[in-house]
C-alpha cells in the first residue's frame, strides 16, 4: 500500500507539473474552474499507473518467492542454488520421503540406494530411428534417446 500511495503521489506530482508547466506557457492556468475535468483526469491516470506498476511488481515478487531463479532481481547469486525448487514442490518431497519411510519401516517396500527411473539403467535396446508412421510418443522417444547418446558422446554441449 505504501509503494502505491508514493508512486500515486510522484506520478500526480509529475503530471500536475508538466501539465501547470504547458499550460503556462500559453496564458491559461491548470486550476482554473474549467480545468477540473483535466484535474480528475489527471488523477484517475495517475491512480491507475501506480496501480498496475505495483500489482506487476508484486506479481514479479510472487513469482520469484515461488520459483526463485538463479542470480535473479532481488536476489543473491546463490539463493537459486539452494533452492531451486518451488516451496509446494520441496513440501511434496518431504511428505513422499517421510511416506517412503514409513512404508519401508513397516516392512511393505524394500529400500532401494537408487529410486528406479529413466536413468537408472542404460537401456541400449532402445531405438533410435522410428517410422515416419509411428505414434508421436516413439517419435518423441527416440529422439530423446539420440539427444542422450550423442550428449553422452560429447557431440552436444
Amino acid at each position: 500500500m505504501t509503494r502505491f500511495l508514493i508512486l500515486f503521489i510522484v506520478l500526480l506530482a509529475i503530471s500536475l507539473a508538466l501539465m501547470a508547466g504547458m499550460m503556462a506557457q500559453y496564458g491559461y492556468s491548470l486550476f482554473a474552474p474549467e480545468m477540473r475535468n483535466m484535474l480528475l483526469v489527471a488523477f484517475l491516470v495517475a491512480g491507475y499507473v501506480s496501480f498496475r506498476i505495483t500489482r506487476i511488481l508484486d506479481r514479479r515478487r510472487q513469482k520469484l518467492d515461488d520459483h526463485p531463479q538463479p542470480g535473479g532481481a532481488g536476489r543473491s547469486k546463490l539463493a537459486g542454488l539452494f533452492s531451486g525448487k518451488s516451496a509446494a514442490q520441496q513440501a511434496r518431497e518431504a511428505r513422499v520421503a517421510a511416506r517412503r519411510r514409513k512404508l519401508v519401516e513397516a516392512g511393505k517396500l524394500k529400500e532401494e540406494d537408487t529410486p528406479a527411473g529413466p536413468d537408472a539403467e542404460p537401456d541400449e535396446a532402445a531405438p533410435t530411428r522410428v517410422s515416419q508412421s509411428a505414434p508421436i510418443g516413439d517419435r518423441m522417444a527416440a529422439r530423446a534417446e539420440r539427444v542422450r547418446r550423442a550428449k553422452e558422446a560429447g557431440k552436444l554441449d
